[in-house]
Formats: C-alpha cells, sequence, structure tokens
C-alpha cells in the first residue's frame, strides 16, 4: 500500500510542479487544508498453491501426533494422506482432505486391526466481524471411500466400510471442532491488522526537497466475495479512508492505532479514487513561464513583441501574468484569465483574456492589433498547459516505483493511470490549492501468504 501511495505522490509533485493547474472556484487568503476521503480499490489474485500450501501447514499441526478418536467402541488414528485442496465459493470454502483410517480393537482373544483410504470434504463458513475477529463454522459435507476399510480376523480380510462408515460419522463432531480450533489458533487475524494498519498510518516522505509528507489513515475496509479462477483466489479490498499531505512530518505517536471496521460487499469498484490536495506556489508556476516563454517572440504581419522578464500573479479569482515586452509595443504587458480545467481533454486553459499594457506609467487597453488574431491566441498559450502530455511519464513512474518493490516469486503489483482528475483550486496571495483526483487501477498478485508474515517486507526505501 505504501508503494502505491508513494507512487500517486510522486505523480502529482511531479504534474503539479509544472503543468496542472484547474477550475477556479473561489480565491481565499485564510485557507485552512482540508482532511479528504479516498477510496483505494485493490483487485487481488491469490495463488491457489500458496492458500492450499497454508492451510496444508495448520492441517498438518492439527494432525501433528497423528488423531486418535474413540468411537464406537474402537480406537480410530488419522493421518494426512496427501495434502487438502481447497476451493472459494464467495464467503464459503470447500476443502477436501485425503485421510488414512486406521482402526484398532483389542478383544480378549485378539486384537482386530484395519485400515482404509478416503476423502473427506468440508465446507467452511468464513465471517470477519466489525472488530477483525475470525470466525470460521465447518460442516463435514460428505465422504467418499478410495480404499474401502478391511478388519483383519485371523487371516481374513472382511470389508467393514458400513461400520467405518458409522464411525466418520460419529467422527463427524470432532473432525469440524478441531479444524475451527486450529484455524483460530493458528491464525491471528486482529493483530496481524493491526501491525498492518500502524505501518500503512506511518508518515510517508514523498519529496526531500519539499520536504511533503503523505498520510492515510484507513476508516472503513471492504472485501467482496473471494471467487474461483484457473490458478488464482481473485476478489477486490477496499480501503476508505482519509489522505493528506503536509509540510511537516504529521506525529504518528500522538494518536493510538485503531482498526478500521470491516464489513462484507457483494460488488466494488475496481478503480481507486484518490483525493489530495497539492499546493502548487507561484515561485514554481515562475520557473515554467520563465523556461517556456523568456525571450519569445510573437509576430503578426508587421508587428512583434519580445517577452523578457515574466511572473504570475494572483488578481482577485484571475491569474495574471506579467512581462516586460518590447518590439511593436515597449513597457509591461499584464495577460489576465480566469482559469478553467477541461478533465475530458486533461487541459487547462482559459476561456478569454483580458490584455493591458502599462507604458509611461500609463495602463491602457491594447491595440487591435494585439486583441486580435495570432499573437492574442499565442498569449492565450501563457495560461494554457496539458495534462495530458504528462500521463505517460506518471505511468513511467508509477512502473518503475513498483518494479523497484516488486518480487516476482512473492508479490507482483501492477497501477495503471486510468485518468486525473482536477475539481477544483483555490488562488491564494502566494500559492494555488489544488483538489485532485487520481483514478488509478490497481492490481495485486500473490504467490506466497508467507510475505505478510513481516508488514514491513513492504517497506519504501524512501
Amino acid at each position: 500500500m505504501r508503494t502505491i501511495l508513494i507512487c500517486l505522490s510522486a505523480m502529482l509533485l511531479l504534474s503539479c510542479s509544472k503543468k496542472n493547474i484547474s477550475k477556479v472556484v473561489e480565491a481565499n487568503s485564510d485557507f485552512v487544508m482540508p482532511q479528504l476521503m479516498s477510496t483505494v480499490n485493490i483487485q487481488f489474485k491469490i495463488d491457489k498453491e500458496a492458500i492450499n500450501d497454508t492451510f496444508n501447514l495448520i492441517i498438518d499441526q492439527y494432525l501433528d501426533t497423528d488423531l486418535a478418536i474413540d468411537a464406537m467402541g474402537m480406537n480410530v488414528v488419522v493421518t494426512k494422506e496427501r495434502d487438502a485442496t481447497m476451493e472459494f465459493l464467495g464467503t464459503k470454502v470447500l476443502t477436501t482432505l485425503p485421510i488414512k483410517i486406521d482402526v484398532s480393537k483389542e478383544t480378549i482373544f485378539k486384537n482386530i486391526t484395519g485400515n482404509g483410504l478416503l476423502e473427506l470434504n468440508f465446507i467452511t463458513d468464513i465471517d470477519i466481524d466489525s472488530l477483525w475477529r475470525l470466525d470460521t463454522e465447518t460442516e463435514m459435507a460428505s465422504h467418499q471411500w478410495l480404499e474401502k476399510p478391511k478388519l483383519n480376523l485371523g487371516g481374513l480380510a472382511i470389508n467393514v466400510s458400513s461400520l467405518a462408515d458409522a464411525i466418520i460419522s460419529r467422527s463427524k463432531a470432532t473432525f469440524e471442532k478441531q479444524i475451527d480450533l486450529s484455524v483460530a489458533e493458528q491464525v491471528s487475524f486482529k493483530d496481524r491488522m493491526l501491525d498492518i494498519i500502524k505501518y500503512v498510518e506511518e508518515p510517508i516522505l514523498v519529496d526531500t526537497l519539499l520536504n511533503s509528507w503523505l498520510t492515510l489513515k484507513p476508516k472503513n475496509i471492504y472485501m467482496s466475495h473471494i471467487e474461483n479462477a484457473a490458478d488464482f483466489a481473485t476478489g477486490n479490498l477496499t480501503i476508505h479512508g482519509e489522505t493528506a499531505l503536509s509540510s511537516f512530518r504529521p506525529d504518528s505517536s500522538v494518536v493510538g492505532i485503531t482498526l478500521p471496521k470491516f464489513s462484507w460487499e457483494t460488488s466494488l469498484d475496481d478503480t481507486s479514487h484518490i483525493n489530495m490536495v497539492m499546493d502548487i506556489s507561484y515561485d514554481e508556476i515562475n520557473n515554467y513561464l520563465i523556461e517556456n516563454f523568456k525571450g519569445k517572440t510573437f509576430k503578426n504581419g508587421g508587428k512583434k513583441i519580445k517577452i523578457h522578464d515574466v511572473q504570475m500573479r494572483r488578481s482577485g479569482d484571475k491569474l495574471t501574468v506579467v512581462s516586460d515586452v518590447s518590439g511593436s509595443v515597449n513597457g509591461q504587458m499584464l495577460v489576465s484569465g480566469k482559469p478553467i480545467f477541461d478533465n475530458d481533454k486533461q487541459v487547462f486553459y482559459t476561456d478569454d483574456i483580458d490584455i493591458e499594457i502599462a507604458t509611461k506609467n500609463v495602463i491602457h487597453r491594447a491595440g487591435a492589433w494585439l486583441f486580435k488574431g495570432k499573437i492574442k491566441n499565442q498569449l492565450k498559450d501563457m495560461l494554457r498547459f496539458s495534462v495530458a502530455d504528462n500521463l505517460d511519464q506518471f505511468q513511467n513512474r508509477i512502473d518503475t516505483q513498483i518494479e523497484e518493490y516488486t518480487v516476482k516469486d512473492e508479490v507482483e503489483f501492477k497501477a495503471n493511470l486510468r485518468k486525473l482528475n482536477i475539481n477544483k483550486f483555490i488562488l491564494d496571495n502566494d500559492r494555488i490549492h489544488t483538489f485532485v483526483t487520481f483514478n488509478i487501477f490497481l492490481e495485486t498478485k500473490i504467490y506466497n501468504l508467507g510475505a505478510f508474515d513481516n508488514p514491513s517486507y513492504f517497506n519504501l526505501k524512501n
């Protein structure tokens, strides 16, 4: 999770420091950074072999010293013949367990023994309550004999499958209880989640130059029912919580870690919606304007103007680019416009601009030659920035970050940026507060559940 959040933050810093400006709704000099809610949706695929390996470890511990059952006056010893297999059916798990049964009974005259091979089929209802308590209820649904049991009596092998069936039926409750107890003992779900949430809530340094820190505080976690695919068990996990960027490291030790509420959902969105606020200083914008427009000459017919020093400032609910110009007009030029962001085209622009010229301390409207045609359109470019131009850069940066923290035989990550929406921005005296939503598809493939034994496995090298 921290990997994904750092990628998103890096994208935001890259885009906003260069070209991302958007729709203005207000101007404010007393801005207070809000807490914004975000939704992180992760499509997960868990290798079935990994699931089976983990479950078989539990079964092995359960049957470590063999399971002895006293049924109908006979001693029944159960051992695992080979690994169990599992299939998911929503919140139910179908487990097929091949076992060997050894039956013995001591009589006055002789010790009677027998054995057989069978498959036990269990259906386990899995539930996680709002407080992250894991509850399982297992039922032995059926059994099939692979080798019917026979009792050895004085060299005679007598088929006693009916008797064995009765013994299995009598032992049904014991099997069911022991499986649930083993799961409860081996899977400390709540403790594991506390470790993970503590790790996720640690502030992340996403930019050393600007000292920008990202925090995520989960409030609710939802999970869809798990379904079977060819080689994977698949589902969706959704984290709903607060995201925030700050110019200092928040003190995470002040407030104790609490688990977010958990609930099941039958259907979840496959797209994450990450809402953040990023401050863009006018100094950053001015660096961009100087790089792209200082020294540039605009021409129209026999008229021309050359841009010298250039900077942006706020003028109420408008942005104004102020530049020294020479050529057909000598003095200071002011190009003002009310910013708009087109989320469909991913372009920031101004619908119209006002142009004023200050010469000899007199401010007057520029002539018609400057208001019309090619030069005016060229000046509009000073207040036009394309976000779409940087989307490929964003995706490449995500891919690079994720590749660094992917271990092919353990866990794989994939993140595809689908869209960047700028919802609004607020003009302040020295900066622009930008409200951004990243729409991104996140997927993880898990090949080894043991990777989650240590949450720091996913630690990022800040």
